[in-house]
């Protein structure tokens, strides 16, 4: 049926093998197909998962001719390419060079990693792709490259990187040159005026998205720098008045003398406006906004803007960064938002976020808010999910399930301040800090869920106490990125269910209550804690799979009584001498670097030696093998 479904065998209009196609049929099923039996759409849906670059593409040909005529016949294998050069050898652009020469006609959308370089071998054979229909290269257009870049008459969308050296001139002669564009981004055109970007739009009949970046990375120590200022805004005014405002998609404002009742007419005038981003706009002094359009909208390094109000029905994504060194107000309005990342710069004191959809919410640097408004928020927006908080004004958190119903992550920042944190939420399932920086102020957390994921806190050195109740949790991780002891004046632990995977490093905890009917993995790393503290914590969780107790050099012994448990680990635990075990399950154990211990197995003290050669796996005092914390855990020798 294989063979017959792809054509090897003719058949009549019944789908019976016809006269002599039994004697082929029989003779490939005995002998196998080869990979050139196959057609040529099956080849080229095999190549089709190869990267024209990074696989090599290009050198198939080389295998035969059928190989080399399907490379050359099927166009989708090359019409979309993608240059990324920090992965290349040198090698690699050899074969660009080779798909410009001999498959350049195929080639529609050609791409280039920002920031990185395009040599002027690669360059010189762009012309050579007569289809290119999208072009977007990280390089300064100057008169030489549109001159260079003439052949490509089919040109439809193209990013412009004008720089100080495209002047309007040039800027005209894009415009004649490429008059098939649709879609045209204006990007970091320091040397534009009003007028040229008008006779350049009107240039283009066929022109339907406009995306204007004014002033993008505007050199301020340049002197021409003043120039780019004063024309940026008068060619947001000239697009805003013209025909082409129904077309702008992207407006970026930077370096630009604008002012709130102008911004307000320029963006209700864009009518299709998708993106918006304002920075470095000193004669702004507030933002209110209202656009059926907008979509993404960005601010930063506004430092005398007071106040932001924005309304927009479509508003998914608000990011307000850092600078904004006024701002007292925010207001959002829009039942679409999604995700929102609001820098405060310790001046924002009333937040107003009402949607409903809120998914994402970020809050950094708000020593000043008023609590009552966040609380407000939140209540309005019942779906966050991922919640990452900073700095409050508050000494001690509190996150009931009331006030956060739907939270899944909630993540504590590099500039977190509070004390204490409380957090109870069913629906919690990942707890963690920023690794970025320390949070000097955290003393005390307390985790109530159902189940849990991970709790990760790292850059905490100043926690004192750890309480998690769940009802089951899969990780707990603590202090695993310092070699600074961590010290611990409790640290509870309580799952109904089960505890996947606990692991502590340099902690030194002076209570500490497992309890739990089941856990699986137990790392405790170069922590000091006494005997006394350790086997109370053995007690409340008879049941471990995998008990570690690596460089725990503060303990002297150990009385254990676990059925479950198969590995323990006790190498560099150099004080123990008595190691008690009730473990009928045992498989493993290292006492390596342990030069005085002494082992007995349900009350009888048993040689070492004797046990090796019993069948129990075990690493002697003298051997300096290690093993990993995972489960089972891998060996590898120390050096």
């Amino acid at each position: 049926m294989l063979v017959q479904g792809t054509g090897f065998v003719k058949s009549d209009k019944n789908g019976n093998p016809e006269s002599g196609a039994l004697t082929r049929m029989s003779k490939t099923t005995l002998w196998g197909i080869h990979v050139n039996d196959l057609p040529d759409e099956i080849l080229a849906r095999i190549f089709g998962y190869l990267h024209p670059i990074l696989d090599e593409l290009p050198l198939l040909a080389m295998v035969c001719s059928k190989w080399r005529r399907v490379l050359s016949s099927t166009s989708s294998l090359w019409r979309e390419l993608h240059v990324d050069p920090r992965a290349y050898k040198y090698w690699h652009f050899s074969l660009i060079c080779c798909v410009f020469r001999v498959y350049g006609l195929h080639v529609q959308r050609l791409t280039w990693h920002e920031h990185s370089p395009v040599y002027e071998s690669v360059f010189a054979l762009v012309p050579r792709l007569s289809n290119l229909r999208y072009l977007r290269l990280p390089i300064l257009w100057t008169r030489a490259v549109v001159e260079s870049l003439f052949p490509l008459s089919r040109l439809e969308q193209v990013q412009i990187n004008g720089g100080f050296s495209l002047c309007d001139e040039d800027l005209e002669r894009v415009g004649m040159y490429f008059q098939a564009l649709k879609v045209v981004s204006l990007n970091a055109c320091w040397m534009m005026t009003s007028k040229g970007v008008s006779q350049f739009l009107e240039a283009l009949p066929h022109l339907e998205t406009l995306k204007l970046k004014i002033n993008s990375g505007l050199p301020l120590s340049d002197v021409r720098s003043e120039h780019a200022m004063r024309e940026g805004g008068r060619i947001a005014q000239v697009v805003s008045e013209g025909p082409w405002a129904r077309l702008v998609s992207v407006l970026c404002l930077h370096f630009v003398p604008i002012e709130m009742d102008e911004l307000w007419t320029i963006v209700r005038k864009m009518k299709c406006l998708k993106k918006l981003s304002i920075s470095n706009c000193e004669h702004l002094h507030g933002i209110r906004l209202v656009s059926d359009s907008l979509q993404k909208f960005y601010l930063f390094n506004l430092w005398n803007v007071l106040f932001v109000s924005i309304e927009a029905p479509d508003l998914r994504h608000v990011t307000v960064d850092q600078g904004l060194e006024s701002m007292e107000h925010l207001e959002i309005y829009s039942p679409k938002l999604r995700r929102a990342c609001i820098n405060g710069s310790n001046v924002l004191h009333t937040l107003n976020i009402k949607g409903g959809r809120l998914l994402y919410l970020e809050l950094s640097n708000c020593e000043e808010l008023d609590m009552r408004t966040l609380k407000d928020t939140l209540y309005k927006n019942p779906r966050v999910a991922v919640l990452k908080l900073g700095c409050l004004s508050v000494d001690s958190l509190l996150l009931e399930e009331t006030l956060v119903p739907g939270v899944q992550e909630l993540c504590l920042l590099g500039d977190f301040s509070c004390e204490a944190v409380h957090v109870r939420s069913p629906s919690l399932r990942l707890f963690h800090t920023e690794a970025d920086n320390d949070i000097i102020t955290l003393n005390h957390v307390y985790i109530t869920a159902n189940h849990l994921c991970k709790v990760a806190l790292i850059g905490t050195p100043a926690l004192k106490t750890l309480v998690v109740q769940c009802v089951s949790v899969d990780a707990i991780e603590l202090n695993l990125c310092s070699d600074d002891q961590l010290v611990l004046d409790s640290c509870i632990i309580q799952a109904l269910g089960s505890v996947g995977f606990l692991r502590l490093f340099d902690c030194k905890v002076n209570l500490f209550s497992l309890s739990t009917p089941l856990a699986r993995t137990v790392v405790l790393y170069r922590c000091c804690m006494s005997d006394y503290v350790l086997q109370m914590a053995l007690h409340g969780c008879p049941n471990i799979a995998h008990l570690n107790l690596e460089k725990c050099r503060s303990i002297t012994q150990v009385a254990l009584e676990a059925v479950p448990l198969k590995f323990l680990n006790m190498f560099g635990c150099r004080d123990v001498h008595r190691l008690q075990l009730d473990c009928p399950q045992l498989l493993a154990i290292n006492l390596g670097q342990c030069p005085n211990v002494r082992l007995y197995m349900q009350g009888v003290e048993h040689d070492l030696a004797t046990l090796y050669h019993h069948g129990l796996q075990i690493v002697l005092p003298g051997e300096t093998i290690r093993w990993s914390h995972d489960f089972p855990p891998q060996v590898y020798v120390c050096n």
